[in-house]
């Protein structure tokens, strides 16, 4: 069957005369001022639904720009009853469409995700520049204390040194950190970019010994070793990036709110693991008791168990004081870590860090 057509060639604004015949699994036309055309059937998108008495204009997937314009009724039932897909609507041609489509976005989408989450942190973590790195630590620390006193007596700081010199003792390598006190009323230790350590004084009021400050402290250098405190920055930020390309929204900010503060200390299982086993080998090369790690982190047991004499966060629950102290309590796999922590070996004495005297100082320190 031959009908009449217009065509345009989506080039010129000139219609051209056409004619049209459907030939096995191809429509082809030509004309006076159109060369012979072939268009494969299946690649036609119809540019409207078909309506009985109306033009019925179609385009192709290989010249989306074209438009082939059919008012032949017989022409076009003919057409339509043969291939469905043309009557518009969601066929199954347009479903496989639309489901490759999403598979591949989905796919794209975890692609960014993995490189934005899981890889590109920890690379970007490491090659950051020290004057980055300190700007975000002074930064993180003025968000997270929450305007809280810096505590700093002449004897505290000399027991907080004191753990410090003794963990290099086996640890000649040991970073460069600060340790600073401050009186927050929830229990908690972290790590900031730049080196900077935070223990609260809640966390010293809790410990019963110095050996469990000095394994808190040495999981937290742990952190600062693997600079898993830049990392986590970088992954949320990254993570912004990501909402914001998706929503259109701004994403939100790391600082922006107190959720989104505590949000940078909640690391994952692998680095926390990292930072445990940092903090297992340097007390044993230091032949400091890591007994100590570990009654302190079943103390943290009992707080996810809802024991309420361990101190928690106290006050409104939407400060920044009550996130840190729930980012602490939710530490992963507390049982798991705990199981991994073992006693110095036989034959090894622990040395003594520092003198009674020197423990009230530090746990008085916020007077």
């Amino acid at each position: 069957m031959q009908v009449s057509a217009i065509y345009f060639d989506g080039e010129t604004a000139r219609d051209q005369q056409v004619v049209l015949q459907r030939a096995g699994d191809h429509l082809v036309f030509s004309g006076p001022a159109t060369p012979p055309n072939q268009w494969p059937i299946k690649g036609l998108h119809p540019i409207d639904e078909p309506s009985k008495g109306q033009p019925f204009r179609l385009t192709h997937e290989q010249r989306p720009g074209a438009r082939l314009v059919v008012r032949d009724q017989a022409f076009i039932d003919d057409l339509l009853e043969a291939n469905h897909f043309l009557r518009g609507g969601y066929g199954w041609r347009h479903v496989r469409q639309v489901l490759g489509w999403t598979v591949g976005g989905i796919a794209v989408l975890a692609g960014l995700g993995y490189l934005t989450l899981s890889f590109l942190p920890q690379q970007v973590a490491g090659v950051m520049p020290e004057s980055w790195r300190n700007r975000m630590g002074e930064q993180e620390i003025a968000g997270l204390i929450g305007g809280a006193k810096r505590c700093s007596t002449k004897a505290g700081l000399e027991a907080t040194t004191a753990i410090v010199t003794a963990l290099a003792e086996g640890q000649p390598d040991i970073p460069a950190i600060s340790v600073e006190v401050y009186d927050i009323p929830v229990m908690n230790a972290f790590a900031v970019p730049g080196g900077r350590i935070v223990i609260t004084r809640e966390l010293l009021k809790a410990a019963d010994t110095a050996e469990e400050v000095t394994g808190v402290l040495a999981h937290e250098i742990g952190h600062v070793v693997h600079r898993h405190p830049e990392a986590q920055l970088v992954r949320i930020a990254g993570l912004n990036v990501l909402v914001s390309a998706m929503t259109g929204s701004n994403g939100g900010s790391v600082s922006s709110n107190a959720a989104g503060l505590a949000a940078v200390l909640e690391y994952s299982r692998e680095a926390e693991a990292e930072a445990d086993a940092y903090a297992r080998e340097t007390m044993q090369k230091s032949k400091i008791d890591p007994m100590g790690l570990k009654t302190f982190f079943e103390k943290v047991l009992k707080m996810e168990a809802g024991d309420k004499s361990t101190p928690a966060s106290k006050g409104n629950d939407n400060s920044v004081f009550a996130k840190l102290g729930k980012a602490f309590s939710t530490h992963p796999g507390t049982e798991e870590r705990i199981k991994l922590i073992t006693p110095l070996p036989d034959g090894v004495s622990p040395v003594r860090i520092m003198t009674s005297t020197q423990f009230q100082d530090l746990k008085t320190i916020c007077g």
